[in-house]
């Protein structure tokens, strides 16, 4: 039988064995360590570390303390994706480690140097060298741009087309049609306030050249062949007119109506009524609505009413009809009052010398 001492000897030894055997096992994980700092040193507190097993899908996360600092231990010896995360919770920067055992494997995030080596980085690339000076040249753009806008809204339209001019070297790819379009509607609005005759065919061919221009690229755009239409007009060269506001119609059925209306307005100022009814009818057909269409339209039939004898006015058919119908769509309308003296006229109630009406 064993002596005291030696049973009290097997019980160290024991529990001695036992501390042995227990440390190889808390020795066998590894863990993460670093400090993140930001511009010029700042540590990046309570930013959030996402540690990702990369062999198998394991994922767990820490955040910085005050100092920027974290620790992660207890990890399993293996390959590890270490992602600092911004504010908003998205992946900022990450790096790939394998972690060991024994003592944490540092891991820091300089996220100032980070975005100075990107920027050099970038800088050297020729791609990039070009976006930057596609920026500072669509910078200018927008510039010059918005001078020319804010002229024209001053209705300082030569001045506005000589800034629009300015801008057009400026101007790449999809950018050159939309200045040359400025061009176009800017040198008509200017031809349209110009007093000196000379001046005014000057800026209408700088206008017609832009229009042109513009087709060229775009041939199927409504609006611009719309606003050539209103140039041809102003240029008293109705049958051009005519062809610019029937390709826009053609181009745009949903707006069809609006730019028979505009053709047939500017027949009535031209005195040409056949031409004039002809366009306002189409416009009343494709949109019964368009209430100016329908007071144009009264006035191009009126314009084709015969006198009797003893100084009434025998109208064709649809005239008061027309009347009546823009005053049932816009009784308070721009030409309610117009239209109401017509119908009395037209109906031999008053006397009303008819007078061609502009736009």
């Amino acid at each position: 039988m064993a002596s005291f001492w030696t049973r009290r000897m097997m019980g160290v030894a024991i529990v001695f064995a036992t501390l042995l055997t227990g440390i190889p096992a808390f020795a066998q994980t590894g863990g993460l360590t670093g400090k993140c700092v930001g511009d010029g040193g700042a540590p990046l507190a309570g930013y959030t570390i996402q540690i990702e097993r990369t062999e198998i899908k394991w994922t767990s996360h820490v955040k910085t303390n005050k100092k920027g600092e974290y620790t992660y231990i207890g990890l399993a010896p293996g390959e590890y994706k270490v992602t600092l995360l911004n504010t908003d919770g998205k992946n900022w920067y990450f790096v790939s480690k394998r972690v060991g055992i024994g003592d944490p494997t540092e891991v820091n995030f300089d996220m100032g140097q980070v975005v100075q080596e990107a920027k050099k980085a970038a800088a050297s690339n020729p791609e990039y060298q070009k976006q930057v000076a596609d920026q500072k040249q669509n910078a200018s753009l927008k510039a010059v741009f918005d001078e020319a806008r804010g002229l024209s809204d001053q209705k300082r339209y030569a001045e506005a087309a000589a800034a629009y001019e300015r801008a057009l070297p400026l101007a790449k790819d999809k950018n050159i049609p939309i200045v040359q379009t400025q061009l176009a509607d800017t040198w008509g609005k200017a031809a349209s306030v110009e007093t000196n005759p000379d001046t005014r065919k000057e800026d209408q061919a700088k206008a017609l050249d832009y229009y042109q221009k513009v087709l060229a690229t775009n041939p199927n755009e409504a609006a611009v062949h719309n606003n050539l239409g209103n140039l041809y007009a102003e240029m008293a060269k109705p049958e051009d007119a005519a062809a610019e506001f029937k390709k826009a119609a053609d181009l745009d059925p949903p707006h069809a109506s609006n730019y028979y209306y505009n053709l047939g307005a500017i027949m009535v100022n031209k005195g040409q009524m056949d031409a004039a009814s002809d366009a306002l009818k189409k416009a009343t057909d494709i949109d019964p609505t368009n209430a100016n269409a329908w007071y144009w339209y009264g006035m191009a039939l009126m314009g084709k009413a015969k006198i009797k004898p003893d100084g009434s006015m025998d109208p064709v058919p649809g005239t008061v009809e027309a009347f009546q119908t823009y005053l049932k769509l816009a009784p308070t309308g721009q030409w309610a009052t117009a239209s109401q003296q017509s119908i009395e006229t037209l109906q031999g109630k008053t006397t009303l010398e008819y007078k061609k009406t502009k736009k």
